[in-house]
């Protein structure tokens, strides 16, 4: 029996769909609130980022940002400074208290994709690994325009 691209995509839909749920589930536990864990993600790799840089990133307006700062830096989290060379820039870092939070949500994400692919082969994982990456050319290729910068660039693994 032939596999139709319509089967394949429809079920890469629905498991991402499923992942998706279930990542936000877990992980709404240990957050105050919706983007968090990728916020701490972020500023744990980017340390004194300026406000407009982890906007870009997180690919939102940056007055959004504001407004989800401060929530973070009101729960400790994260602590904003002025710029020395430029004092209209504010700059961003994580505190201890938000290192000690996004340690906690890697090792509950890094728990949840070992649960995911423990009865998977490292062949199967060599090939599926192959395979993302060939959709993704060929997404790259057809819609690279559409694909934020830092995803095109940080794709391959």
């Amino acid at each position: 029996m032939e596999i139709t691209d319509d089967q394949l995509f429809k079920q890469l839909y629905c498991v991402i769909g499923e992942i998706h749920q279930v990542a936000q589930t877990q992980l709404a536990k240990q957050a105050t609130f919706r983007g968090q864990g990728r916020l701490l993600f972020l500023l744990a790799n980017n340390e004194g980022v300026s406000q407009r840089e982890l906007a870009n990133l997180a690919r939102v307006q940056p007055g959004s940002i504001s407004e989800v700062l401060e929530r973070l830096e009101k729960d400790q989290l994260v602590e904003r400074w002025r710029d020395q060379q430029d004092r209209r820039i504010v700059r961003v870092k994580l505190t201890a208290r938000g290192r000690q939070l996004h340690a906690k949500n890697l090792r509950a994400r890094q728990k949840f994709e070992q649960q995911l692919l423990q009865n998977v082969s490292a062949a199967e994982r060599a090939t599926f690994l192959q395979v993302l990456q060939k959709v993704h050319d060929e997404l790259a290729a057809h819609y690279g325009q559409l694909i934020p910068k830092q995803r095109k660039a940080g794709a391959k693994v």
